[in-house]
């Protein structure tokens, strides 16, 4: 359990206090750029002595970035965040330097491939009666490799998801199973059905890939098509979500800008908590919109909703 800073700061006190850890920040980071110099001067002449200094530097940077890191989320964690989180959940768990397990991701069976889970800003939490967990994630893709040189196996890394992940247990199971998955401009190939709304926008944007077409409707109202529309065209990140008939929700956004971080240039706190609470908000609204559908949860009687256009071995643009 991360511990609670005792000192509450003012809105001035904290923004002079991040300023500094972010500045101290930035000079480890020049530490670390410094030492990679340092590292390739030294192989290239042949000096072993620089390459080794080089690589010291290089440490003692990436620890010193890493501590004031950890330092920021957690000033940022207890002196904004814990509050907003306490005025619309109950029963806050918060870890500002946790994050979702990828046990949990897997279960919602995206199409995004990873091996490790790296994150910030874990919350637990209880919401009208429903748990729900969210955090930011940077998701790690590990391929392995010969190298022909040196005569060995080597893995490289590589980022194949970075933003916010949010998980919803309804306590009900669904009406049935689906995902709604981004369109990503690779092209595939797709045998069966082709599930469209009545909303060429939702059509364009996202693929349904459905357990059973024919319950499709009765999550996908017409109102909450719009409902995923607007929130892709507020968001701007690619957006993935999946509905477990188990009785969960999984929405996966992918942005550059995970929960609760620092942006660029000056640093106003006003606005910080302003923006915090706008990525809180539109979550609760949208699981406040699925509350009104009659034919979310299993036993309940269908609306009327998606049309479905069958299409053999159809090569979709995604």
């Amino acid at each position: 359990m991360e511990e609670r800073n005792a000192k509450v700061y003012s809105d001035e006190q904290l923004a002079s206090e991040l300023k500094n850890k972010r500045a101290a920040g930035g000079g480890a980071k020049a530490l670390s750029i410094a030492g990679v110099i340092l590292v390739v001067a030294g192989l290239m002449t042949t000096l072993i002595s620089v390459a080794i200094f080089g690589v010291i530097l290089c440490l003692i940077g990436a620890l010193v970035m890493n501590s004031h890191e950890k330092s920021m989320k957690q000033q940022i964690g207890d002196q904004l965040v814990r509050g907003l989180l306490e005025s619309v959940f109950e029963e806050v768990d918060y870890q500002p330097t946790g994050h979702i397990s990828g046990s949990v991701m897997d279960t919602a069976v995206l199409p995004v491939e990873f091996h490790t889970v790296e994150g910030s800003h874990d919350v637990k939490a209880v919401y009208k009666g429903m748990h729900i967990e969210m955090s930011g994630v940077t998701l790690i893709q590990e391929n392995d490799y010969y190298n022909d040189d040196a005569g060995m196996w080597e893995t490289v890394k590589g980022e194949a998801f970075k933003g916010q992940w949010l998980v919803c247990d309804f306590g009900h199971e669904l009406s049935t199973e689906l995902r709604v998955v981004a369109r990503t401009g690779i092209k595939r190939l797709f045998s069966g059905s082709v599930v469209k709304t009545d909303n060429e926008e939702f059509n364009k944007k996202f693929i349904i890939q459905p357990e059973e077409e024919q319950n499709v409707r009765d999550i996908l109202t017409p109102h909450i098509v719009d409902c995923i529309v607007a929130m892709s065209s507020g968001y701007g990140g690619k957006i993935y979500m999946s509905f477990l008939k188990k009785g969960q929700l999984h929405i996966a956004i992918q942005t550059e800008q995970p929960f609760f971080t620092l942006s660029r240039g000056k640093i106003e706190v006003e606005e910080l908590r302003r923006r915090y609470q706008s990525e809180l908000r539109w979550f609760t609204d949208f699981l406040d919109e699925l509350m009104w559908v009659d034919t979310l949860y299993l036993g309940r009687e269908s609306s009327v909703c998606v049309q479905f256009e069958q299409a053999s071995e159809e090569e979709e643009e995604l």
